[in-house]
């Protein structure tokens, strides 16, 4: 791991195109397993812990409310370093991180950063904080519970308070879940949680993006799980209706593609790097 400013970064690889892998709210880059570490093997690979997360987490006594131009520009920034400023870039994400993808794409296309294309895993595509809400309440009532409101922000406050036993406690909570996954999941603070969800999941600013890529037509993917209760149902299909650079691909499984099918996503994205984004 490295630091780059404010991100922690895990690096790897030697290919000249640059992938950046973005994790969703609450996680790390720990998200991205093995599997995608065949990535390496034609690109130089960033795993990118967003502002505020995992190692980029702020100690609550230095804590900040980020925004969403916080997140891209501190990605920017790290794009335009040399040696990385002069290669073609892929921005995947997977969930509150697809979203991030997507807009930070499109704000670094009006730079000198060459991107090449977007890779979004179950992306939370809303057009207002109300359908936001309705969706995520599709994924239970624990999620819905602990998205928002004074519950969450005390469980939030909790954790900061006891964060080594809330690590135990996360582990034991999720059991289907990677240990490093489930342990890293506590790795934030209220500020820097409701500021991502209020800032990029809740927002609409992913729309203005797309009509941005579409414009310079940059290939964006958008990729579902058959059984993912958060994405708008339709929605991907009318895009790629409207955007002749978007293509749609859905595979079984439900929010956690990443997780429940590494290969399939990290060959996914392999193709795309190669040129095929199908």
């Amino acid at each position: 791991m490295s630091r780059h400013g404010p991100l922690s970064i895990r690096t790897f690889g030697d290919g000249d195109p640059i992938v950046v892998l973005l994790p969703g709210i609450a996680a790390s880059g720990s998200f991205y397993g093995a599997a995608f570490d065949q990535l390496g093997d034609i690109a130089t690979v960033l795993v990118i812990d967003p502002l505020g997360f995992g190692q980029s987490m702020v100690e609550p006594d230095g804590d900040a409310l980020f925004g969403i131009s916080d997140h891209q520009n501190a990605i920017i920034d790290v794009l335009s370093s040399s040696p990385l400023a002069s290669r073609p870039v892929t921005l995947v994400g997977h969930s509150m991180g697809a979203s991030l993808a997507i807009i930070t794409a499109a704000a670094a296309a009006d730079t000198a950063i060459t991107i090449a294309g977007v890779i979004a895993f179950d992306a939370p595509l809303f057009v207002s904080e109300q359908e936001a809400r309705q969706r995520i309440s599709g994924m239970g009532w624990f999620e819905t519970l602990l998205a928002s409101g004074p519950i969450a922000h005390l469980v939030c406050s909790w954790m900061c308070r006891h964060r080594r036993f809330a690590s135990y406690a996360a582990i034991a909570v999720n059991p289907s879940l990677p240990i490093t996954v489930a342990r890293d999941g506590v790795r934030h603070t209220w500020l820097s949680y409701s500021g991502a969800l209020n800032s990029i999941v809740m927002s609409d600013d992913w729309l203005p993006a797309l009509e941005a890529l579409g414009r310079r037509n940059i290939a964006v993917l958008l990729v579902n799980g058959t059984d993912d209760p958060v994405p708008v149902p339709g929605l991907a299909d009318r895009l790629a209706r409207s955007y002749p650079n978007l293509t749609v691909s859905t595979h079984r499984g439900g929010h956690q593609l990443p997780l429940s099918d590494p290969d399939w996503c990290a060959e996914t994205v392999a193709r795309a790097i190669n040129g095929d984004p199908s």
